[in-house]
């Protein structure tokens, strides 16, 4: 059996095309390429269903979390905690904004950001920032990390960038007080079909200097800011998707649940069962024992037709450009490197799951 560790197929179906080639040619027709209406329908929708108060499409994921760190004021010198397991976007746009990241360990029981390794890095540094990821769309422990950089004056950032569709206990992420970024990065849950992204945020100030940096810093004569417009093709092409997004999402909550269910009694660990119902299940991560155990396992699997990604193979302080930056990594460094991500999607059927778990038993 060959199982694809993305699905585009089934996501991309022939009427899903079909639909949205009428659409394109009806921005063709109109002569609307760099935004339009669809941009405006897409932020007012997306945000309603994240029960946030304003959504501000971007260029990417990576350029929304840099843009958050600018109007949030963060630049040279700063100090930003960022945690040992995420996308190397995270501290890039950290790095890019002038600032310094500090490493936030993780609890090794699921791989999120250590709220009490936070307190004492806010303790030792003084920090301007922390950006909390949802890693693998599992909700980060928002709530804990408002305890600790309230009362400090510390902003957070959410890196929502695997998490639409995840739940927090105020709703679904962007439901915060926080910013929180996205990417519609063709393999997420909610994706473009090329590069895109969002902020969702409290107040239309925010929201405005959020666009007019986004938009050179037109509009606004005291201020330049950067090409990071998202394109009407694509804010369309997001906008269509949400009419499906939420039955998809729930899709993907089933397989997770099935797989916890196969995989029981497995030599592999998998994550909480408590993230079932809360979690968006971009990423189905197990833990292997050993680096070793993992690499055999990739390879048996593959041999057999199945394909999977160790997302993430290192910790960023092992990453040769993030190295000598100071902080908490140890149980990074640990949970990094027997982590391996199995095929999930909102077509992953069930005599899939039972194939794929049959053989992690018999490793």
């Amino acid at each position: 059996m060959e199982i694809s560790f993305y699905d585009f197929q089934n996501l991309h179906n022939e009427n899903f095309r079909k639909e949205v080639k009428d659409i394109i040619g009806e921005i063709i027709d109109n002569n609307a390429f760099a935004e339009g209406e669809y941009n405006h329908k897409f932020e007012k929708d997306f945000a309603k269903m994240q029960g946030a108060n304003h959504c501000a499409l971007v260029g990417n994921g990576t350029d929304a979390i840099e843009i958050s760190l600018e109007v949030l004021g963060v630049g040279h010198g700063d100090k930003v905690g960022v945690p040992g397991i995420t996308f190397y976007a995270t501290i890039e746009a950290v790095l890019n904004r002038g600032a310094t990241p500090i490493y936030i360990d993780i609890n090794p029981e699921d791989g999120l950001i250590c709220p009490k390794s936070l307190e004492r890095m806010a303790q030792a540094h003084d920090l301007k920032a922390v950006i909390p990821v949802h890693i693998y769309g599992l909700p980060a422990p928002i709530k804990e990390i408002e305890d600790v950089c309230n009362p400090r004056g510390i902003k957070i950032i959410e890196d929502s960038a695997q998490a639409q569709g995840t739940f927090l206990p105020t709703g679904p992420v962007g439901s915060s007080n926080n910013l929180s970024t996205f990417s519609f990065y063709p393999t997420k849950n909610l994706a473009a079909f090329g590069d895109a992204g969002a902020v969702l945020v409290p107040t239309e100030e925010l929201y405005n200097k959020i666009k007019t940096i986004g938009n050179h810093g037109r509009g606004d004569d005291s201020m330049y800011g950067r090409n990071s417009r998202c394109d009407h093709i694509q804010a369309a092409v997001l906008y269509k998707k949400l009419e499906m997004i939420e039955e998809y999402n729930k899709a993907r909550k089933a397989a997770a649940a099935l797989y916890h269910k196969h995989l029981e009694g497995a030599s592999v660990k998998t994550l909480p069962a408590k993230y079932l119902q809360t979690s968006s299940w971009h990423l189905y991560p197990v833990q292997c024992e050993s680096s070793e155990k993992r690499e055999s396992l990739a390879k048996l699997l593959a041999d057999n037709g199945v394909s999977t990604t160790p997302f993430y193979a290192e910790a960023l302080s092992e990453m040769t450009p993030f190295k000598g930056y100071e902080g908490e990594d140890e149980k990074a460094k640990a949970f990094a490197g027997h982590t391996l991500c199995l095929p999930i999607s909102a077509f992953t059927t069930e005599e899939q799951i039972e194939y794929v778990c049959n053989l992690i038993k018999k490793s």
